[in-house]
């Protein structure tokens, strides 16, 4: 049962008031100090203070110093009046009825601003994917432009080589019409055949002329001369190698057959060879480490791992060493696994109690229960403990009446538990010196 604590001091001025709670000999890292509006709750076992103001406060901009030996509370009156006392006269029923208002009040401001929180995360998650696909859109159109570019300028150069190119030729081919007294000789282009052997090319001296005739008629025409044409020689290293060809077998051909491409996955939508790699690894990187702050991440984890009975075997091992925050961590990834399995959350029930978190004990020991169903022999111990430590964590919260309920309906499952029998000696002593406590 918690020691109320009855001789803090308060003062007051227009505007504020200040309350000093003594803390000797208890160390300033176990307070746990709930204020709000209109209670103020300070419980540092055993000792408890709590205070149910006279008029309404702003919370939100008073202060509270924790000292070595002493809390400084500095709370802003929302109206500039005098107060005739600091508490009000009330009611355990009232008292109760204050106390559950403002835990409910508490409780949905902290859920609308954690929903405030997954808003505004979900914001800039969508703002900064959106500013990298951007990014990356830019780079993609610069790069098509340098290609477009470097493309345009390539297929300039190569049309203005194929124009020269025809010009030369053209003045090779047609070269000017020669005159021979009074008679106009045109050069004819070689003939297909021509060209095609160049054997002949190099044999043939003179080309077939055609005379026409353009100016004055002459009365005998002047007759030509044509030299005779040379007979091509023979090589009998070609005639052997013709004959080689023609003899010559040809190989099968190749079968058809498809062939399969798998490329490398990739999380970008550029390819590899027009992408920024080292900006890719440090986006995957950051984004990777983002993930891995908020939770598990089920490819970083061994396959044991993965098993919620070894989730709860680890957890054990660190409640054993003292390590409470590493058996939560290890009772809630198993519970993320499988919630079907009523020793995660007893456990961490325990858990909770040790780092004095009674509420999410009361919970993760409600829950346990419900599962523990139907009930039989074997699982009986085991609800016989989750019920005892629920009423030690009621006691703890001040409900102590809820409390004797609760460690009675466990003594009746363990009749011959002397713990269980001890703790209700102790709660209904403390019930009849304090029967307000709740």
């Amino acid at each position: 049962m918690p020691i109320i604590v009855k001789d803090y001091t308060w003062s007051q001025t227009n505007s504020k008031i200040h309350i000093r709670v003594p803390l000797n000999p208890v160390s300033h890292e176990k307070v746990d100090l709930f204020p709000t509006d209109k209670y103020i709750k300070a419980n540092f076992s055993p000792f408890l203070f709590e205070v149910f103001l006279l008029h309404d406060v702003d919370i939100k901009k008073s202060k509270c110093l924790v000292k070595e030996d002493l809390i400084i509370l500095d709370l802003v009156k929302t109206e500039e009046i005098e107060w005739e006392c600091l508490e009000k006269e009330l009611t355990k029923a009232d008292k109760m009825k204050i106390r559950q208002e403002m835990i409910e009040k508490c409780q949905a401001q902290a859920q609308q601003e954690s929903e405030d929180r997954k808003i505004k995360k979900s914001q800039l998650d969508r703002f900064t994917v959106q500013q990298a696909m951007e990014i990356d859109s830019q780079q993609h159109n610069l790069m098509d432009s340098r290609r477009d570019a470097e493309r345009k300028k390539a297929m300039d150069e190569l049309e203005g080589w194929r124009v020269d190119h025809v010009e030369n030729n053209n003045r090779i081919c047609a070269p000017p019409p020669k005159e021979t007294n009074g008679v106009q000789i045109t050069e004819l282009p070689p003939s297909e055949d021509e060209t095609d052997d160049e054997e002949n090319k190099k044999e043939l001296v003179e080309e077939k002329k055609e005379f026409t005739v353009s100016a004055a008629p002459v009365n005998k025409p002047t007759p030509t001369t044509r030299k005779p044409a040379k007979t091509p020689v023979k090589s009998e290293y070609v005639e052997k190698k013709k004959q080689e060809t023609a003899k010559r077998v040809l190989p099968k051909l190749r079968q058809t057959m498809s062939l399969e491409v798998k490329h490398t996955p990739r999380t970008f939508p550029t390819p590899s060879r027009e992408s920024t790699a080292d900006e890719e690894a440090a986006w995957l990187k950051n984004i990777t480490l983002a993930r891995r702050a908020t939770g598990f991440v089920s490819e970083d984890l061994r396959p044991e791992e993965q098993d919620p009975q070894w989730c709860k075997i680890k957890g054990d091992e660190f409640f054993k060493n003292g390590n409470f925050l590493g058996a939560i961590s290890a009772y809630t990834h198993g519970i993320s696994l499988s919630d079907k399995l009523p020793s995660l959350y007893a456990n961490r029930s325990a858990t909770h109690f040790a780092l004095g978190n009674f509420n999410k004990c009361l919970n993760d020991c409600s829950t346990a229960l419900d599962l523990m169903k139907p009930p039989c022999e074997s699982n009986r111990r085991s609800r016989a403990k989750c019920i005892a430590r629920r009423a030690a964590a009621l006691a703890r919260l001040g409900y102590l009446n809820k409390a004797i309920d609760e460690m009675k309906a466990a003594g009746k499952l363990l009749p011959d538990d002397e713990t269980i029998k001890k703790d209700i000696h102790d709660m209904e002593r403390a019930w009849e010196q304090n029967p307000d406590s709740d």
